[in-house]
């Protein structure tokens, strides 16, 4: 969906949110939910003949790993969202999963080099992971008050 023609037609409509939240994991055309959010989740069950109630939970699990994907928000014990959301505000870098065809295609590299990438991972901690990792404090764009002059 990344590829020039893909992403002008398809799939620029889903990444309109910058800062995505859950329920954008399925905003998109017709063809980009077949193509990519459908398709790839049914075609396991489909070729497995699985049984009625193992595709529920399949589908339930996909759901909720999109959503978790593009909600933002790390949940203990589970995956972390960071790369994905780091793809979502910059478009050009960390196009997969699991990160392995980034590391190969090195798509990977601004994300890595990123305060993002610190926070990447899965915390078994209920400290908030912006409170582990913060984002570094950049004095010099704001003034201190003893650098206001008044007239």
């Amino acid at each position: 969906m990344h590829t020039p023609g893909m992403y002008a037609k398809y799939h620029k409509q889903h990444h309109e949110w910058t800062a995505p939240i859950g329920i954008t994991s399925v905003y998109c055309g017709k063809f980009e939910m077949v193509l990519s959010n459908l398709f790839p989740v049914a075609i396991g069950p489909m070729i497995m003949r699985s049984h009625l109630f193992v595709t529920w939970i399949w589908f339930a699990l996909a759901i909720f790993t999109t959503t978790l994907a593009h909600g933002g928000y790390h949940v203990p014990f589970l995956f972390s969202p960071e790369s994905h959301d780091y793809h979502h505000k910059t478009f050009n870098c960390w196009f997969g999963t699991l990160g392995i065809l980034d590391k190969l295609h090195k798509t990977d590299r601004p994300f890595t080099d990123s305060i993002q990438s610190t926070r990447h991972f899965i915390s078994f901690s209920l400290t908030p992971v912006s409170k582990l990792h913060p984002d570094p404090v950049n004095r010099s764009a704001r003034p201190s008050c003893s650098q206001i002059k008044s007239d």
